[in-house]
């Protein structure tokens, strides 16, 4: 099973950026895994539309969203579902400005299979992320 980090980056006048990490696996033989691959980040207004989504997924791990604010140390360790699913939230909502588009898309997101997810995920992480981000972009988007 896949782990995924959910980390808080304090930002200025109290506010703060997320950040999502991809765990590596620990390889057969080796004491120690590697260091986690940064997936993407959200800031500012397209973090406050999103935070919907991050609050279902922080308790769908078992932490309170209360817990979420910008005094947070210590990283969020989140299943391969809703990593997956925070994947596919950040890195498409990521460029985005429009923010009645942010809010259709993150919708969209939320309202995906657990194998629908892994689909867009994989088509994101293995070599198609320009044209696998546009297609959702288009498809949730409108």
């Amino acid at each position: 099973m896949q782990e995924f980090q959910l980390r808080v980056i304090s930002t200025d006048n109290n506010n703060f950026a997320l950040e999502l990490y991809q765990c590596a696996y620990k390889k057969a033989g080796e004491k120690k895994r590697a260091s986690a691959k940064k997936i993407g980040h959200l800031k500012g207004e397209t973090l406050v539309l999103a935070k919907k989504n991050i609050y279902k997924i922080l308790k769908s791990n078992k932490y309170d969203p209360q817990s979420l604010s910008h005094k947070r140390q210590s990283h969020y360790t989140l299943s391969e579902e809703s990593g997956v699913n925070l994947a596919i939230l950040f890195q498409t909502l990521q460029p985005l400005k429009k923010l009645d588009r942010i809010t259709k898309i993150a919708t969209g997101i939320s309202s995906m299979s657990n194998e629908e997810a892994h689909y867009w995920f994989a088509m994101i992480a293995n070599g198609k992320r320009s044209s696998a981000l546009k297609a959702l972009r288009i498809l949730l988007g409108e």
